[in-house]
């Protein structure tokens, strides 16, 4: 029983002992105590004694003397002498004379020489017989070197060879053997005091960042290190590092490393430290630095120690004054302790740069027996540990007040738990159940205290666990459960876990799932037949073609003038109609496909295209029954008309050319349809649907104004018939290149822009571009005399198409009378009397006007008349058959009669052999066009051009062409 109350009561003890409000006083007690101990160890005059005596020397660098030892005391003789040596950075090595005379030495008989950055030495002692004796050179107090003359009166004086790295200074002078002993041993003390209590300062944080894992010890580690081999250059004894001697060749780098290391330590301390830093405003600065920070410890490896300083300086003197006013902005901020203490810090370390700076420049010492670099470093150390006890202060207690708030939290919520409404449990890894509240209780569990649902057995509750996988994940899953008679609830299981248990919440949203499953079926689903809508439609393609590329085959029904029977029967009878051709079309086809409704009167069926024989033959049935029996509603018997269209649609991979596909395949069997046929069937195989629907994506690339690849313009010579070498005539005409260089036809997409009535915009295109080409080679077209373009009704029908071109014609008026629109179709423009005013108008800047297809389609005499045209193009069928038919022979000549009485010229299209020649220069077509002249070429092919005949490869047809131009009419 002892045994247990004892340390029960050892901890009260402890626990009661560090929450004692004495113990920051007597903390601040110990710590005086050790920064005035430290003083007393550090603080000494880091110069000359009383009992020193300096020497005066003369110097001379080794390149300005190159001679015998002997020659260089005669020419060192002979220069003023100086007490103390600067190199400003220069690493040659310096001759060094100091005179000595036998009443000096006979008290002083040690001689130091005073340089922290001395790397190399040499020295001879000059005797009064004239010989030179080299002495042996002790490095005893860090940065002194020393020789004994003990016994050496004869001396006449020494000569010196040294080397120095950095910014060097030296300093000679003399000593008696007890002072230079004492002296030697109190620096001894100093440099073991100081390096145990910064060692032991190293370990403690060494052992506290191994013990809270925090990156601010690690810092503070290595800043500390960073400050001890700062001191050790400072006081010269930086050549030795963990005991072990560092050569010539390793110091420089040490010390680079050093000062980098001091440099990167105080940037990583700063922003661990003050917040403030990791703002916007610091951003940039605080990434320059750093990666200054990279390049001198890079630097530090492998440049020289000249190069290091002079980049170290500046960035230093930047860095000092970010450091300054990152803590003030910081103070001024938060009234912190921790900005206090790191100034305190600061400031120590700035009053030892002062007091070397006021030693070495005004020989005043005070200061420096107080603040040299070794008490300075200590104390800075000390307000740096300071200043880090304070912010994990602050940080233990916000973490602290965290606590507080999340145990008040978890307290409410313990509160809550077994009065939620919803059903919450929490369970081991393995899936066993640790506690859960009421609600869990009488809704999931049994009497016995199993769970009733299967999802929330063991296994199904580990196998959650280990798909989380990582603690703090979570996951929420929707799960229907049959229940009773076939009834489906649905439940909602969020579960997250920690490290070891999983924590879960289940409520059942059977209601809010029946809702939000009715309202997917109104949005896929036809409201008035049940049947699929357009996007239920959409979503089963979807599906298909998520799992791979496929065919399909649609059967579509439409019923025909079904306006008609809506307007004979009513809504009501129609929309009984409706319901009833659906139910027939899905009792038949159901088991063959999706039935779904796209518009008012059309019904398609998505057929897998592996199955589409047996759908036919149950399609074939469908029909049949459609004709074999009306139907029968509210005592009226309805015969319908539909037309039925099979689309087989080869292998496509996306929803949208599919539903494109049915969309033009269903109207372009509309447009073939027999208007008085009750039922009617039409198929449409692959090679038709893959022309539909390269139309289709025409017509889509045009609602985005995105013209096929490849797409140019040829033109076709106008060969005028009274005169061989007369001017050039030439008709625009649409083709599309291939990579061959071929020129194939643009049919398809005069097609596309019809159907999708985007032919305004393909004709400003082709209009631009003739513009663009007649002005750009103006000169080279000059013997062109009328270049033709046509211009389709739909964009007549266009008013801003016809105030563009009217612009685009004036922006290129010198071209304008090079041109002449052909217009096809008259009889389909809706508003004439805005054409003819159109007309009108281009004609005032020297535009033709032709009527293209004269003969044929809407043309007739009428419109010739009215639209006062300059040239009439006969219709090509015409011309094919004037030599065959009579008809199309009387035709022409009629037409041929009217251009004349009219003041018009004539233009025969489609004149493809020397007959059909002969024939209408009988009688008097003015202008010919066809293959016999030549097909159409590239526009550029006009250029420089003098004749169609130079288009043309055949000698003795463009021989007998001519023949048949230059003989006389009969």
């Amino acid at each position: 029983m002892y045994a247990v109350v004892a340390p029960a009561k050892l901890f009260r003890f402890l626990q009661n002992f560090q929450d004692a409000p004495w113990i920051p006083f007597f903390s601040g007690v110990l710590l005086v105590c050790f920064l005035l101990v430290s003083f007393v160890n550090l603080s000494v005059v880091d110069h000359q004694t009383s009992e020193d005596l300096p020497v005066r020397f003369s110097v001379l660098a080794r390149d300005e003397v190159k001679a015998s030892l002997f020659e260089i005391i005669d020419k060192l003789q002979v220069v003023s002498p100086q007490s103390i040596l600067r190199t400003h950075l220069n690493e040659e090595p310096y001759w060094v004379y100091a005179k000595l005379s036998s009443s000096v030495l006979f008290n002083n008989n040690q001689m130091y020489f005073r340089s922290r950055h001395l790397v190399q030495s040499s020295c001879w002692r000059h005797d009064e017989q004239d010989n030179l004796i080299q002495l042996i050179l002790k490095s005893n107090q860090g940065r002194l070197i020393s020789a004994d003359l003990n016994g050496k009166v004869d001396s006449l004086g020494v000569l010196c060879q040294f080397s120095f790295i950095g910014p060097a200074s030296l300093e000679m002078g003399l000593q008696t053997g007890s002072s230079f002993t004492e002296s030697t041993l109190d620096f001894e003390r100093r440099q073991g005091f100081l390096e145990g209590v910064l060692y032991l300062m190293i370990g403690l944080v060494a052992l506290a960042a191994i013990m809270t894992r925090s990156s601010l010890f690690i810092c503070y580690g290595f800043w500390l290190f960073a400050s001890l081999r700062l001191v050790a250059l400072s006081e010269g004894w930086d050549h030795h590092l963990f005991g072990i001697q560092l050569t010539s060749a390793i110091l420089p780098n040490a010390r680079m490393m050093a000062m980098a290391m001091y440099f990167a330590s105080t940037l990583l301390m700063l922003s661990q430290l003050f917040e403030n830093v990791r703002r916007e405003s610091w951003l940039g600065v605080m990434r320059a630095l750093q990666g200054t920070s990279i390049i001198l410890l890079l630097l530090a490896l492998f440049s020289s120690y000249s190069t290091f300083l002079e980049l170290l300086w500046p960035m230093s003197l930047l860095g000092a004054f970010v450091v300054v006013w990152v803590v003030v902005q910081y103070f001024l901020e938060r009234r912190d302790r921790v900005a206090i203490y790191y100034m305190a810090a600061m400031i120590a370390t700035l009053t030892g740069v002062v007091a070397e700076i006021l030693a070495a420049w005004f020989d005043q010492t005070f200061l420096l027996q107080f603040f040299n670099s070794a008490s300075v470093t200590v104390l800075a150390s000390v307000m740096t540990a300071v200043a880090l006890a304070e912010f994990l202060r602050n940080a233990h207690r916000q973490q602290q007040a965290a606590a507080q708030q999340i145990e008040a939290a978890h307290e409410r919520l313990e509160s809550v738990f077994d009065i939620a409404p919803s059903s919450m449990f929490t369970c081991t890894n393995r899936g066993q159940l640790l506690t859960y509240n009421k609600q869990f209780a009488d809704y999931f569990l049994s009497r016995t205290g199993q769970p009733t649902f299967d999802f929330l057995q063991p296994q199904h509750l580990n196998a959650l666990f280990n798909l989380l996988e990582q603690p703090g994940r979570s996951s929420r899953r929707e799960l229907p459960v049959v229940v009773g008679e076939g009834q489906t609830r649905w439940f909602e299981l969020v579960v997250s876990r920690d490290q070891h248990q999983l924590v879960g919440v289940v409520s059942d949203f059977t209601i809010r799932k029946d809702r939000e499953l009715a309202l997917q079926y109104q949005a896929t689903h036809d409201e008035l037949t049940g049947a699929l809508n357009r996007r239920g439609l959409q979503n089963c393609i979807h599906t298909i073609l998520q799992k791979r590329t496929a065919s399909f085959t649609f059967f579509c029904l439409e019923i025909k003038q079904f306006t008609k029977l809506i307007g004979a029967y009513g809504v009501t009878v129609s929309d009984q109609l409706l319901k009833s051709f659906f139910t027939e079309l899905y009792r038949y086809m159901n088991t063959q496909g999706e039935v779904a409704r796209l518009h008012v009167d059309q019904f398609v069926v998505l057929v897998n295209q592996n199955e589409t024989l047996a759908a036919e033959e149950t399609f074939t049935l469908f029909l049949e029954r459609l004709s074999a029996a009306p139907f029968l509603l509210e005592g009226r018997s309805i015969q319908v008309s539909v037309l039925a269209t099979i689309v087989v649609q080869g292998m496509v991979d996306n929803v949208l050319d599919v539903m494109d596909t049915v969309e033009v395949s269903m109207q372009e069997s509309g447009s073939k349809a027999k208007r008085n046929a009750s039922l009617e069937k039409v198929v449409l195989e692959q090679q038709q649907t893959r022309k539909l629907l390269e139309q289709s994506r025409t017509i889509r690339g045009l609602r985005d104004q995105k013209l096929p690849e490849g797409l140019t313009l040829a033109w076709q010579p106008i060969f005028p018939l009274d005169t061989v070498d007369g001017p050039l005539y030439a008709e625009a005409l649409l083709r599309i290149q291939g990579k061959d260089g071929s020129l194939n036809s643009a049919g398809f997409l005069l097609e596309a822009c019809e159907r999708g009535g985007h032919t305004a915009f393909l004709d400003n295109w082709v209009l631009t571009q003739s513009l663009d080409f007649l002005t750009e080679y103006a000169d080279q077209l000059e013997k062109l005399s009328v270049l033709s373009i046509n211009v389709s009704p739909g964009s007549l029908n266009d008013e801003i198409f016809l105030q563009d071109t009217l612009a685009l014609i004036r922006a290129h008026q010198p071209q304008a009378a090079k041109l002449c629109l052909e217009i096809t179709e008259v009889g389909s423009v809706i508003n004439l009397q805005a054409v003819q005013q159109f007309i009108e108008q281009v004609r005032t800047l020297g535009v033709r006007i032709a009527l293209d297809d004269f003969g044929a389609g809407y043309s007739n005499f009428r419109y010739a008349i009215d639209l006062h045209a300059d040239v009439i193009k006969i219709d090509g069928s015409i011309i094919k058959n004037i030599c065959h038919s009579t008809e199309s022979h009387a035709v022409t000549a009629a037409i041929v009669g009217l251009a004349h009485d009219l003041g018009c010229k004539c233009v025969a299209e489609w004149v493809e052999d020397l007959h059909t020649l002969r024939e209408v220069k009988e009688l008097g077509v003015d202008y010919i066009q066809g293959y016999l002249i030549s097909p159409a070429v590239s526009c550029r092919s006009f250029l420089n051009l003098n004749s169609p005949f130079d288009l043309s490869q055949d000698d003795n047809r463009t021989r007998l062409i001519q023949e048949i131009v230059e003989s006389a009419t009969c």
